[in-house]
């Protein structure tokens, strides 16, 4: 779901399934380190030219980053059978006002970020707090096309301050640890630009 529906969607599938007892805290830690995709949808309008290498390397980061921790809170504690006395208006009001409430938060920050962006008028700073920003600037660059690519494609999979936050607040009241979640990200964005330099 996160690789066609794009970040924080992996943050709130995770914490939906822990809020449920279908996955427990460690593994949400764990699926949170790989499920970083950007939407593909966002990516193809923001990048049209070069859409498919920066999609590929983006992909193959985060599955390089599942392999790598695939043994880490290795528990077979999902619970497959699903116990609910409720009833399909019941379950859709929850979805309809869960889906809401995240749906605000994410554009709170986003025009949170953007705002703070706009104040501070800085382009090193904007390319790292707000990700559509930080593209629209990284493109205006006078820079090699192929070092601007491996920048885009960096950018993306760390993802921005923005995200960062809307990850963080969706899944503050779990208690997860920050510091891996941040290490997969730029480990994310160094395999990122690697694979785009050997590819393009």
């Amino acid at each position: 779901m996160s690789m066609i529906s794009g970040f924080p969607s992996s943050a709130k599938i995770a914490h939906d399934m822990y809020k449920n007892n279908y996955i427990t805290k460690d593994e949400v830690q764990k699926i949170i380190l790989y499920t970083h995709f950007a939407n593909p949808l966002f990516i193809i309008n923001m990048i049209p030219n070069d859409y498919k290498i920066i999609l590929f390397s983006h992909y193959i980061s985060n599955f390089i980053i599942a392999i790598i921790v695939r043994n880490k809170y290795s528990k077979n504690t999902f619970n497959k059978k699903i116990n609910s006395n409720k009833n399909l208006v019941d379950v859709l009001t929850e979805s309809i006002q869960s889906s809401i409430n995240t749906l605000l938060f994410i554009f709170s920050t986003i025009v949170l970020f953007y705002i703070i962006s706009t104040i501070l008028n800085n382009d090193i700073t904007n390319i790292f707090l707000e990700l559509s920003q930080g593209i629209n600037f990284l493109n205006t660059y006078d820079i090699s096309y192929k070092y601007k690519l491996m920048l885009l494609g960096a950018l993306l999979s760390f993802g921005g301050v923005c995200i960062h936050f809307q990850v963080y607040g969706i899944l503050s009241d779990i208690k997860i640890k920050y510091t891996p979640y941040l290490l997969s990200r730029l480990f994310q964005s160094l395999l990122t630009v690697i694979i785009i330099y050997l590819l393009y």
